[in-house]
């Protein structure tokens, strides 16, 4: 049996025959997956629709989150413009939920260790709620 050259492209030795055709096809010109020359698996191929552009759309959580994070944003140029122009001292509140919040600098300010129970007294509260209805389910 002698080998003879690829019936499509004819530079390579032609190993396989196409399902197909028939015809003697090399390795680069023969689909893997379906045992057919590249010619017939381009004329058997399914046609894929042309693909369709839809309008974009942002979902109503995601429209949310970006709100919330431009009113955040907002609140904190109008924190900064505040405390340049009106020379005041500023504290920083750390809160990393569900511990009390770290107040630094708060400064000699009654309302500040007000704020200080509150922010406890609200995780305390939170804390409780949350094991109570925990134990109901």
């Amino acid at each position: 049996m002698q080998v003879g050259a690829c019936e499509i492209c004819g530079k390579r030795s032609a190993r396989y025959v196409c399902q197909e055709c028939d015809r003697k096809v090399c390795e680069v010109c023969l689909e893997p997956r379906t045992w057919v020359c590249s010619n017939c698996y381009i004329r058997l191929k399914p046609r894929a629709p042309a693909p369709t552009v839809e309008a974009f759309t942002w979902s109503t959580p995601f429209k949310l989150f970006l709100l919330g994070f431009l009113i955040i944003f907002v609140g904190m140029i109008v924190m900064m413009i505040a405390a340049v122009f009106l020379d005041a001292s500023a504290g920083v509140m750390i809160w990393i939920l569900p511990f009390p919040p770290v107040i630094v600098g708060a400064g000699p300010h009654l309302y500040s260790i007000w704020m200080a129970i509150l922010a406890v007294a609200v995780v305390v509260l939170g804390i409780v709620v949350f094991f109570a209805l925990r134990k109901r389910a």
